[in-house]
């Protein structure tokens, strides 16, 4: 148990050094973009992009996660989720490229026709990168994938800002994602060693199917339910709306793709790996939780408060717009926060049909709010958001709570000090607000560093105050680098 803990703590923090550096290239490439190109050019990529995300789901077919959580896993079983991938895959690129211009026709825009053929290429490079980023996941070699993940991330800013500025248009970022993917394959192959895919094979197509099933529909059904917003703004109030949709819902997308998704990389094989030893997933989850609310609570409510400046600063004074919708879909994420890893815990400890089920339940609830809501206005559609992640909690813990570990009662008392740090980060960001002279126009920039500076404040005196857990992780990590600094004895 103790390598284990050991491992996951390494894992996370290469992890995380990947995601910081993504997050200031995300930052940047948002920022720059967002004043070479109108909102109508990003809400065609945005479109198209959730058009296709949707197909990305059968792509998929459930091979990384059959691979992560399979308890024993054989060459075969390997050569056949890599075949079945690369099968469907190429199946549904020809599809989204034949299929293109009438996709253009039913948005009345034939730009999101030319972004679905780009993009289809991605899916045709993919399966020579994700089978062996999945088999490395499964063994936990972070370092590895840290390198490859970094090459991409650069490789798609770069490229992005330089098309852009060229006059590429929403071009300059589908063409981004192809190099990114080309770079991915290119990094599995030169780095992946033992776990490159070595020849074709289906002698276990059968258990990989019924796996892939269960868990292609349950994706479906999320990606569905996460990119409605999108396609039904965009098809029913137009692709400057859902630009402004998407900028609106930018700031809380880069924290889930960067620190989310840079924590749930790690958690999911971690938690399969403690169901395999163990059985302790769900007491991993539940710090996990701890952790992720101690983050992502104060800054959704940090980013709700301050709102205005973020978009001033990150998109320029054309994307005003966004502001309300961002606030709504803050909120939303602070509810959303509890939900985000219960996916990866079901799924690693087995029970991937109730997963299915509640994502049916939940994703349909949020389609159907979308639709409706956008008969009112793009403001209703960011906050049926909110309702949406309250039915979704609903749903989700009460599959959860047969584990003692994630019982109310248990969770309730995990997490008091998260909400006692949100309060406490709010305070300084509120006042700022209250006590600013002038309109919010006037000196948003000082307004927002003073308001940053009192949260930061606030976050590490309420973290040390509270006896937050994170505060041990903190203290562990100083003595960690003052030893290796030479300033502290290592412990003998």
């Amino acid at each position: 148990m103790k390598n284990s803990r050991t491992s996951v703590r390494k894992a996370l923090s290469l992890s995380f050094t990947r995601t910081g550096i993504s997050f200031l290239f995300n930052i940047a490439t948002v920022t720059i973009v967002s004043r070479l190109l109108t909102p109508a050019e990003v809400g065609v990529f945005t479109v198209a992009v959730a058009l296709v995300a949707l197909v990305h789901m059968l792509r998929d077919f459930g091979v990384t996660e059959f691979i992560i959580q399979e308890k024993s896993l054989s060459d075969d079983l390997v050569r056949t989720a890599f075949t079945v991938n690369m099968i469907i895959a190429w199946v549904l690129a020809a599809a989204i490229f034949g299929f293109s211009t009438l996709i253009g026709a039913f948005y009345g825009d034939p730009g999101v026709a030319r972004v679905t053929r780009a993009l289809s290429l991605v899916f045709v490079l993919m399966p020579f990168g994700t089978t062996t980023m999945s088999c490395m996941k499964r063994e936990m070699q972070f370092a590895v994938l840290v390198r490859i993940q970094m090459a991409e991330t650069a490789t798609r800013s770069i490229s992005t800002i330089a098309l852009a500025y060229l006059g590429f248009s929403y071009m300059s970022m589908a063409w981004a994602s192809v190099a990114a993917m080309a770079v991915v394959v290119t990094g599995c192959a030169a780095w992946g060693g033992e776990y490159r895919i070595r020849g074709l094979g289906l002698s276990d197509w059968k258990r990989v199917l019924h796996f892939g099933s269960y868990r292609t529909v349950s994706d479906i059904v999320a990606q569905v339910g996460l990119q409605s917003a999108n396609i039904v703004v965009g098809r029913m109030l137009g692709m400057a709306a859902a630009g402004f949709y998407s900028r609106g819902y930018g700031i809380v997308n880069i924290f889930r793709t960067n620190v989310i998704g840079a924590i749930g990389a790690v958690t999911f094989p971690a938690y399969a790996r403690e169901h395999r030893e163990s059985n302790a997933a769900p007491w991993l989850f539940r710090q996990s939780l701890v952790y992720i609310t101690a983050i992502s609570w104060p800054f959704f409510a940090f980013s709700a408060l301050m709102a205005y400046p973020l978009i001033q600063l990150a998109f320029g004074s054309q994307w005003d717009a966004a502001v309300p919708l961002m606030r709504w879909l803050c909120g939303a994420a602070i509810i959303g926060t509890l939900i985000y890893q219960v996916n990866g815990l079901l799924t690693a400890v087995g029970r991937y049909r109730e997963v299915t089920n509640i994502e049916v339940q939940y994703q349909l609830v949020r389609v159907g709010l979308a639709v409706v809501a956008a008969f009112y206005s793009l403001e209703a559609v960011a906050a049926s958001q909110v309702l949406v992640y309250v039915v979704a909690v609903s749903l989700y813990y009460r599959k959860l709570c047969r584990y003692d570990a994630l019982r109310i009662r248990a969770l309730v008392t995990a997490l008091a000090p998260s909400a006692a740090l949100t309060v406490a980060t709010s305070i300084p960001p509120a006042a700022v607000l209250v006590l600013w002279p002038g309109p919010p126009s006037h000196h948003y920039v000082a307004a927002f560093f003073v308001a940053a500076a009192g949260t930061g404040a606030a976050w590490l005196v309420g973290i040390f105050l509270l006896k937050h857990p994170v505060s041990f992780e903190i203290r562990n990590g100083l003595s960690m680098l003052r030893q290796r600094m030479g300033f502290a004895p290592k412990p003998g």
